[in-house]
């Protein structure tokens, strides 16, 4: 049964584009909440694959009228791999008025160069999703985190953000692998973040960089506390040397804006830590990370050569590296 379609404004269309596949699922998810209840969806939400159906298909069941029910709602999954000629009908569609029902678009990436993306433009409620930045990421763990009823430290989930990336399903898997391990705690720690997450080393780390960039010796010593529990002192300075390489390695990709096939070719299985090497770079001036680099490979030598017990000369390692930048200091 088809309801007749009324031109005018207020068109029941919506465009859900973006890169982010997390945000995308959840604003579809809203857009179908708030015109159906759970119990209307089995007979007014149709979910369609818009490389899969034929575009007169989705033009139907958008002018199917409900039933048993005020609204229908369509949702069109992939319309970014419809083809260009369906693309021209749906264009078509939406000029001659609005839908019977509301009508959801969804999209990666459309190309705005077609007329497809200047018709919704004027008559679709346009929903980003586009990928987050680390920042955004962190900020995103601390409200998934408070959802589930606990609370994290926003260092714990830029650390979490540093080892699984920014793409936001991983982080919620992730998550929820966290709440699971702090079972009654309230609280998620730093440490929890490290037992848990994968590439633990990678999270510390992060958070002793962090803790460098800030000149925060006391929270540097603490992390290198947790690192020598896992870590030779000759294995954790290796590590140290190998993570200010690579943000070295970042400041050059970054000053001839690198395209991201020679960032791969260059930073190989840490590619996809680039984004927060540069966001760390912000916090460490070139001349700083040189220096710093330099005494990291000092005290390498003095673990190899010295009678000083390792973890004291790790130890002054970590104090030097939070000093302000400037001549380098004596070392037994």
């Amino acid at each position: 049964m088809s309801g007749r379609r009324a031109a005018g404004p207020g068109a029941r269309v919506y465009l859900v584009v973006g890169e982010e596949a997390w945000l995308r699922r959840r604003a579809v998810d809203r857009i179908v909440a708030s015109y159906l209840a759970p119990e209307e969806r089995e007979l007014n939400l149709d979910r369609l694959d818009a490389a899969e159906v034929d575009v007169q298909e989705v033009l139907t069941r958008a002018d199917t009228l409900p039933f048993f029910g005020s609204t229908r709602v369509v949702v069109v999954h992939g319309v970014d791999r419809m083809p260009a000629a369906a693309q021209e009908r749906l264009c078509a569609y939406l000029e001659a008025g609005q839908p019977a029902g509301v009508l959801v678009l969804e999209a990666v990436n459309l190309d705005r160069r077609r007329r497809l993306w200047a018709v919704l433009q004027r008559l679709a409620e346009v929903v980003a999703a586009d990928p987050v930045d680390a920042r955004a990421a962190a900020a995103w763990v601390v409200g998934r985190v408070r959802e589930q009823g606990k609370r994290i430290a926003f260092d714990a989930a830029r650390a979490l953000v540093a080892a699984a990336g920014t793409d936001l399903h991983a982080l919620a898997t992730e998550v929820d692998k966290l709440v699971a391990y702090t079972q009654d705690r309230t609280a998620v720690r730093l440490e929890d973040v490290e037992a848990v997450a994968a590439h633990g080393a990678e999270v510390s780390l992060f958070a002793l960089t962090d803790a460098v960039a800030q000149a925060d010796a006391s929270a540097a010593l603490r992390v290198l506390t947790r690192l020598l529990q896992r870590e030779s002192p000759v294995g954790l300075v290796a590590l140290l040397a190998s993570h200010f390489r690579a943000l070295l390695l970042t400041r050059a990709l970054v000053a001839r804006r690198a395209p991201p096939a020679e960032v791969r070719a260059v930073l190989g299985s840490r590619a996809w830590l680039y984004p927060r090497y540069q966001e760390q770079l912000r916090r460490l001036p070139g001349a700083r990370l040189a220096e710093l680099y330099r005494r990291i490979h000092r005290t390498d030598l003095h673990l190899k050569t010295s009678t000083t017990a390792p973890e004291v000369l790790l130890q002054r390692l970590v104090v030097e590296l939070t000093r302000p930048a400037g001549p380098d200091s004596p070392s037994s």
